[in-house]
């Protein structure tokens, strides 16, 4: 009974602050070419810790901190941040992202932060673009490829066993790698330790719009060879868990995955309604690392903390906050921002009840036909033609890294 409540508070709840976006620097070590950020990277107009203080002790709870910038690993109190958040806003997850270029400051981070927040779950996201030469194309720094690598391995050495962080792979879709990404995906999953592998679709206005060079069908093609990925790290992620729930837990991860996968392809070539309200600015808000705030990263900048004396509350609860809420309905900018979408979603109980578990029915549907003969067995019916019964040659087992 305990569970099952847990469950329905997650589906039906308010509209609340539920994730804040904070870049903690413009510094960067990189030059990507994807970046949507690049104009503002190394102004060298970062908010001081006082005032990062002053936003926490002002803004509510929350549940979900994700960190962006330049490279949030060098912001020289990183470690201070999250906990600052921890404590006055009762932050329960950090998505924290990496180019991988600095394991000793990685280590002490995590070390850190593992020790001073001891309920705070971490998503630690390692961007990789390509396979290497790609990867380094795309990044602007040599050897970054296999940098990265050699500090993921660091990582799962160092962190073994660890339930509380999670290591990802985070990867841009781009024209430029679109033809390496499900071997980049064979690569981490059969060489890495990585408890997943992301995809989000290139987006915003980045340095390099001729990385924008793909089609919706070639992004509906990429994404159907990439779920089988999906489907094996799920197996990893729940394989603590007991019967059913692990079966339950696997079928509503792939749901989320087909879900959001299939709204990227909807929008990846102009805007189409979500089949939920976009709730940026009502449960979400973005903090530039100059103080500006905005509903959406996506989306344009409302003001300066500044103008606010830093206080969270007041800004979200400003005209200029009010406005943009108003207006988000009307803007016709649907996208493809899974940081959206997730955060979205979770507060639209017809897509948490209905729409995932379709979107899993639907992948399992279409998964039927590469399944071997012995899998499709039990599904055939008396009068099935006899090419289906006489099976097609072996698929590799399912508990086999996907090819």
């Amino acid at each position: 009974m305990a569970r099952l409540l847990k469950f329905a508070n997650g589906v039906f709840r308010p509209l609340q602050l539920e994730s804040v976006f904070l870049f903690v620097t413009s510094t960067c070590n990189s030059l990507c070419r994807t970046c949507f950020y690049w104009e503002e990277l190394n102004s060298n107009r970062d908010l001081t810790f006082e005032q990062l203080e002053s936003i926490s002790a002002t803004a509510p709870q929350f549940h979900k901190l994700w960190i962006s910038g330049g490279e949030p690993f060098l912001r020289k109190e990183l470690a201070e941040i999250i906990e600052l958040f921890y404590r006055n806003n009762r932050v329960r997850h950090v998505n924290l992202p990496t180019n991988g270029l600095l394991p000793q400051k990685v280590e002490s981070v995590i070390d850190q932060v593992l020790l001073r927040c001891p309920e705070l779950t971490i998503d630690l996201n390692f961007s990789l673009d390509g396979l290497a030469n790609t990867h380094d194309a795309i990044r602007g720094v040599p050897n970054n490829f296999e940098k990265t690598l050699a500090t993921m391995d660091f990582a799962a050495e160092k962190w073994r066993g660890v339930r509380r962080l999670r290591r990802n792979v985070v990867t841009c879709i781009t024209g430029e790698n679109y033809a390496e990404l499900v071997e980049l995906a064979r690569t981490i999953a059969a060489e890495t330790h990585s408890d997943g592998h992301y995809f989000e679709v290139i987006r915003g206005e980045p340095m390099d719009a001729a990385l924008k060079r793909l089609t919706t069908a070639e992004l509906k093609v990429l994404h159907r060879r990439l779920i089988p990925f999906h489907e094996h790290y799920a197996r990893k992620l729940f394989a603590h868990l007991g019967q059913p729930a692990r079966s339950l837990a696997t079928a509503y991860y792939l749901g989320v995955v087909k879900f959001h996968f299939d709204l990227h392809e909807q929008n990846f070539e102009g805007p189409q309604a979500w089949p939920m309200a976009c709730t940026a600015g009502s449960t979400t808000v973005v903090i530039d690392h100059d103080g500006h705030f905005r509903a959406c990263e996506m989306r344009g900048k409302l003001g300066r903390l500044q103008e606010f004396d830093f206080d969270l509350g007041a800004a979200l609860g400003s005209a200029q906050m009010r406005q943009e809420i108003a207006a988000i309905p009307e803007a016709n900018c649907w996208c493809t921002h899974s940081c959206w979408i997730y955060t979205s979603r979770k507060f639209s109980p017809r897509v948490m009840l209905f729409h995932i578990p379709w979107a899993y029915l639907k992948h399992r549907w279409s998964a039927l036909a590469g399944m071997s003969a012995s899998e499709l067995a039990p599904f055939l019916v008396s009068d099935a033609p006899a090419s289906l019964q006489a099976g097609a040659p072996n698929q590799p087992a399912a508990h086999s890294v996907p090819r």
